[in-house]
């Protein structure tokens, strides 16, 4: 039987020309300061469509190496990650979109672990992704134990809210509900997240397996029982506190593109229903007029834990 482990190193893949392209510009913009670069999200299950937004975790050494002068070094270090934008034209005379995302390794070995109490790393590191590159050996060893502990997280933070047992796509598919729900994300119903499950059964059903064993004749893992209490009390928490600072995130990273604060009001409201209509001034500064447009966005209950 194939360990968490295994199942995690055998993520690999081919990334077509495009895409290495991008994480040459990306290297390049931060040079020197890359360990390794994590490829995921919706441009990974559908790798062929050169439409769609390209996602990395991007891993560095310094926040302030990383960052240079100005304020940048400190938020990254105080509300992570920092978001980035990237264009880059390719051969063809089409364009790749890039969003990526700058945490610390060290950084993102804590928040892979029960150490962060938020959702956001863990919960995103459980799913499928490719280390797409590393600077050397022990780097993509730290990743990939690091992924272990975010599948291990998020199995210990899904378990007590089940009854006894469950078949791997309703486990895992009701665990990532509850993460995004944490986030600014249009997902908000358990059939959506076990979908997304359904597009890799295979190898949930394998990390299913690693866990707790083999299935019976149904399909249904024995899930191991803890007070439910308490876990909904956590993930309710995580509601409250995560939307809020993923907004806050998010505001932040409109600095880094032109057209980034409307990017933010497209995904406020497909999450949350809730519109909003920028002005021209809050397109040129974001940051600058960030305090007040989450606050409308708040009143207007964009936020809210649901």
């Amino acid at each position: 039987m194939s360990t968490v482990l295994d199942i995690i190193k055998g993520e690999t893949l081919d990334p077509p020309a495009r895409v290495t392209a991008v994480m040459d510009a990306i290297r390049a913009r931060h040079t020197d300061r890359v360990q390794a670069m994590v490829y995921y999200g919706s441009s990974l299950r559908e790798l062929d469509n050169s439409e769609k937004m390209l996602d990395f975790y991007v891993l560095v050494d310094s926040y302030r190496k990383t960052h240079g002068t100005g304020p940048r070094a400190l938020i990254n270090r105080l509300i992570p990650p920092a978001v980035y934008y990237l264009e880059r034209e390719n051969e063809d005379g089409t364009l790749s979109t890039c969003k990526y995302s700058i945490l610390s390794l060290s950084e993102f070995e804590r928040r892979c672990s029960s150490k962060a109490f938020l959702s956001q790393v863990w919960g995103r590191f459980s799913q499928p992704c490719a280390v797409l590159w590393s600077k050397e050996e022990t780097v993509l060893d730290r990743v990939w134990a690091g992924r272990v502990k975010a599948v291990e997280t998020m199995a210990a933070e899904t378990a007590p809210l089940l009854k006894g047992r469950a078949t791997a796509a309703v486990f895992w598919g009701r665990g990532f509900y509850e993460s995004y729900q944490t986030e600014l994300r249009p997902e908000s119903s358990t059939g959506r997240a076990e979908e997304i499950v359904a597009r890799f059964a295979e190898r949930y059903e394998a990390i299913t397996t690693a866990l707790y064993g083999a299935p019976d004749e149904n399909g249904n893992y024995e899930i191991p029982q803890k007070p439910i209490g308490k876990a909904k009390r956590r993930w309710f928490l995580r509601r409250l506190l995560g939307k809020p600072a993923a907004a806050i995130r998010v505001l932040l990273g409109a600095a880094t593109f032109d057209g980034g604060i409307d990017y933010v009001a497209r995904k406020v409201e497909n999450h949350s229903g809730v519109k909003l209509d920028p002005t021209p001034a809050q397109r040129r500064h974001p940051v600058l007029h960030s305090p007040f447009l989450f606050w409308k966005l708040w009143r207007k209950g964009a936020f809210r834990a649901n």
